[in-house]
């Protein structure tokens, strides 16, 4: 790339010679496949997770098969999904321009994967501080270092996992507050004060 800075363009197609395009683009689509099959049933499970904590609203949840556990389908998800995907392509109708929101989406993933680390590390594992501190500090630089890198994108398009993050927040905050008085506890307690 160096040497042919017009490269730059399409690295990944061009990592190969001229006749491995087409097995490359087979590639490409078939990671696409994985990687949006990943993406929808993570979808679903953490919308199962959290509704289970109380986070989320009820949603009807479909168990798929009557042999292996966590094998399910939310259509409410997935319609939410399907239409999420067509709003980004519509609204940012070339993968250069969605460069930027991906950019921030994956770092702020990796952001709050070191800090959930860190909780399982202190919490769970029993790591004294002195210990778990600088590891997470070393994550931590890392990706703040990418962070800093993928701000100055934001109006050029990492606007969009902020927004879509802020809205599954307002939900989660929403839900949790509003709900509180109407918990299962709070109501049994109504009910045997009557």
């Amino acid at each position: 790339m160096l040497l042919n800075p017009a490269k730059t363009q399409t690295p990944f197609f061009t990592l190969g010679p001229h006749a491995s395009l087409y097995p490359m683009a087979a590639l490409a689509t078939a990671a696409t496949i994985i990687a949006s099959q990943a993406l929808i049933s993570g979808a679903f499970t953490l919308t199962e997770q959290a509704t289970h904590m109380g986070y989320f609203p009820r949603f009807q949840i479909i168990h798929t098969s009557k042999a292996k556990r966590g094998q399910i389908y939310i259509a409410a998800v997935n319609y939410a999904l399907m239409a999420s995907c067509i709003a980004i392509v519509l609204g940012f109708r070339s993968s250069e321009r969605l460069g930027g929101a991906y950019g921030l989406g994956v770092i702020g993933t990796m952001i709050i994967t070191s800090l959930t680390y860190f909780v399982v590390l202190r919490e769970f594992w029993k790591w004294p501080k002195m210990r778990a501190v600088p590891l997470i500090a070393f994550f931590l630089v890392i990706d703040i270092s990418f962070l800093r890198g993928n701000v100055i994108k934001v109006l050029t398009g990492a606007w969009a996992p902020v927004v879509m993050a802020s809205f599954v927040f307002a939900v989660f905050w929403i839900w949790t507050e509003g709900g509180s008085p109407l918990s299962p506890c709070a109501r049994r307690v109504g009910h045997a004060g009557r």
